[in-house]
């Protein structure tokens, strides 16, 4: 695919960001290599990260309350996989770069880096489970914690339950049918 063919705002990030951008990307794959040690784990993080923070890009041209991003799975299976640092690297960044990309940085942003560290580690401490249950889980966890916080926030329940619960069930769709067999190429 040509330059020509991607949409103008992903064109004009990328040409206001690249060297920040492979910086980034660079870092992700120093990363993942000092502390997994694996040429598997460098390759795959920045691929994880790429999809995540792309995954929202929707948004720029939708304006329903639905969600479907695929940073909690990125998060989930490289804690489960790689452990703490590299889980929450993913999370931290593609949740970051999402939120640039659709550019949203407000006052949730704090809080959805906060809560996908712990579900970063949540993950890493619990990567004997069952990849399916242990994400289902999480982004339960994830969800609840976060339709809560944005209703504290004076959120608007009839905007944000449809937003949180289409989310739920596109992760459940993605755990139930997707990670699974991610994690047997993500696993040594």
């Amino acid at each position: 695919m040509s330059n020509a063919h991607l949409p103008q705002e992903i064109r004009n990030f990328i040409r206001a960001n690249a060297l920040k951008v492979a910086v980034a990307i660079a870092a992700l794959l120093l990363f993942s290599f000092v502390f997994h040690g694996s040429i598997k784990a460098a390759v795959i993080i920045p691929i994880l990260v790429l999809a995540a923070s792309f995954s929202t890009f929707y948004f720029n041209y939708i304006s329903l309350p639905v969600n479907f991003e695929l940073v909690k799975l990125a998060t989930i299976l490289t804690a489960a996989s790689y452990g703490f640092l590299p889980g929450i690297a993913v999370g931290i960044a593609s949740t970051f770069f999402g939120k640039v990309l659709i550019g949203r940085i407000d006052e949730k942003l704090p809080l959805s880096m906060l809560a996908i560290s712990l579900v970063s580690l949540a993950a890493s401490m619990l990567h004997s489970i069952d990849v399916t249950m242990l994400g289902i889980a999480l982004v339960l966890a994830y969800n609840t914690l976060m339709l809560m916080m944005s209703i504290m926030m004076g959120g608007d329940l009839a905007w944000n339950l449809p937003y949180e619960a289409s989310n739920f069930f596109f992760n459940l769709l993605l755990f139930t049918k997707v990670a699974p067999l991610l994690l047997q190429v993500m696993r040594p």
